[in-house]
């Protein structure tokens, strides 16, 4: 992935919000970069910042510290021709089927809704072309073109919000909990149809997701989130069978297993503790209060970021002690 190149890189970035008592530390100095045509996945717990970084690489949420850069250039400081290009180029697709269209627009007219911003198409003809081509590619056809919404399930109404980000030709897309309100077999459709769409584009994603077990399927790499921090980032098979976070370990040890028998004998790793407030974090690391590996080193300073092997990154001050564990 190293030879491929970076497409967008998050240098320290942090997003707070004001609130009663304080600032929320949602975002609380990321780094990751995107390489081109490359899937990461975003993984963690709900609460963790992960809709709020994806949030903010779509300027929906200005950082207060820190860069989002896409191709080496800084988008918090593009002209208005800069954004209105930028927004070309990254698209989204929202956690939401049922919230993301407009009931009131009929299907063919919510996927061309950014063609009709950006003026992509001469005229009424190739616009209706553009349309049945966008909706064909995810798996839709002419006779929904004039439906709405409401007649639509949730799975076919996803499909309406991905063509509508294909419908620029993006290079990145942001996958917000794409298929977290979907049923489990129309989840494994959205998925494979991703791939295929990307096989085909070689576009970039950035996969949002709680759901550890599905977003090994589509990643290349994958970041674990908590509190606000990247923990661990590694390639999709090493967060699975060389993980080195404790964290990382717990997310994947409360996978559940088909086969009983496993499921009976495998080794389940229980945090205690209660989850820090984001809004007054503590002076060390973040998630030393549940780990069960925690010193008093690590209540006091909290680990950056760091490479151990391969291209892995892991923020522990114990990493190298900790055996490894597969899942």
């Amino acid at each position: 992935m190293s030879e491929k190149k970076a497409l967008l890189e998050l240098k320290n970035v942090k997003t707070f919000f004001k609130v009663k008592g304080g600032m929320l530390k949602a975002v609380n100095g990321v780094d990751l970069t995107i390489h081109e045509g490359e899937t990461v996945g975003l993984v963690g717990e709900s609460g963790c910042g992960k809709s709020t970084l994806g949030k903010t690489i779509m300027r929906l949420y200005k950082p207060q510290e820190g860069q989002v850069l896409f191709d080496g250039q800084d988008i918090w400081q593009y002209k208005r021709r800069d954004v209105f290009n930028y927004t070309r180029q990254v698209q989204m697709i929202f956690q939401d089927p049922y919230a993301s269209l407009d009931p009131l627009s009929v299907i063919g007219d919510s996927a061309a809704e950014g063609m009709d911003i950006h003026h992509l198409f001469t005229d009424k003809k190739q616009r209706e072309s553009e349309i049945l081509r966008l909706l064909n590619q995810v798996g839709l056809n002419e006779s929904h073109v004039d439906r709405y919404p409401h007649e639509f399930s949730g799975g076919q109404r996803q499909r309406v919000g991905i063509a509508r980000a294909l419908a620029m030709n993006p290079r990145l897309i942001v996958c917000d909990e794409p298929i977290s309100a979907l049923d489990v077999s129309i989840q494994a459709q959205v998925v494979n149809l991703l791939k295929k769409l990307q096989r085909e584009r070689g576009m970039a994603y950035l996969f949002i997701t709680h759901d550890l077990s599905m977003v090994r399927q589509i990643s290349d790499r994958i970041a674990v989130m908590y509190l606000g921090n990247i923990v661990e980032i590694a390639n999709s098979e090493d967060i699975y069978l060389h993980n080195r976070h404790p964290y990382t370990r717990a997310l994947l040890s409360a996978i559940p297993i088909a086969d009983p028998t496993v499921e009976k004998q495998r080794k389940r790793m229980v945090l205690g503790g209660d989850v820090p407030s984001p809004v007054n974090l503590p002076k060390g690391c973040s998630f030393a209060s549940r780990c069960p590996y925690a010193t008093e080193a690590c209540r006091q300073s909290a680990p950056a970021l760091r490479p151990m092997e391969d291209g892995h990154l892991v923020a522990c001050h114990r990493a190298e002690e900790l055996p490894e564990e597969a899942y």
